[in-house]
């Protein structure tokens, strides 16, 4: 497993003026479309899901408290249950207070090649939207916590971010 510092990113600040370098992980993002640096790929398959546990709901759905807290240890976030519904579990990020809803887990197929990404979204202001109705491109800004190659992942935590 090796963690990918720096990508190169496109930020969608508005629909006019795009911002494109290289940026780094830990860092926050305004909208972006990230490509891995020194990776050549023609075919490309992205799997994302939420970083969300339920010990009451459907397994093949929700990963297990066992499953979320591999995922913790390996890729360095935290994990909460929730004060509403009890056996439910999920991943915070605790840098904004915006940050109010659970991450996402990418996993990243390049040409025989597999990536990992762990990143979390937010509102830029307290006063955006809140539903997908009001704004259809969701939270503006994101933090990437993490890019790994070759990541540590067992075979059924593979297939819950793959099944749709």
């Amino acid at each position: 497993m090796k963690l990918i510092q720096n990508f190169y990113c496109i930020q969608s600040v508005n629909f006019e003026n795009d911002i494109e370098g290289i940026s780094s992980i830990k860092t926050e993002l305004i909208r972006p479309s990230i490509k891995i640096l020194e990776v050549e790929y023609s075919e490309k398959k992205n799997y994302r899901k939420r970083l969300v546990g339920d010990l009451s709901g459907d397994s093949h759905e929700y990963f297990s408290l066992e499953e979320l807290l591999f995922l913790s240890k390996t890729y360095g976030f935290e994990i909460e249950e929730s004060i509403y519904s009890k056996g439910y579990y999920y991943s915070v990020l605790k840098i904004h207070k915006l940050y109010d809803v659970p991450g996402y887990i990418t996993l990243m197929e390049l040409d025989e090649k597999e990536y990992l990404m762990v990143e979390f979204n937010r509102w830029q202001f307290d006063h955006q939207p809140r539903g997908a109705g009001e704004d259809s491109l969701g939270e503006d800004v994101t933090y990437i916590l993490g890019i790994w190659e070759s990541p540590l992942l067992t075979d059924e935590i593979i297939a819950k971010i793959k099944r749709r």
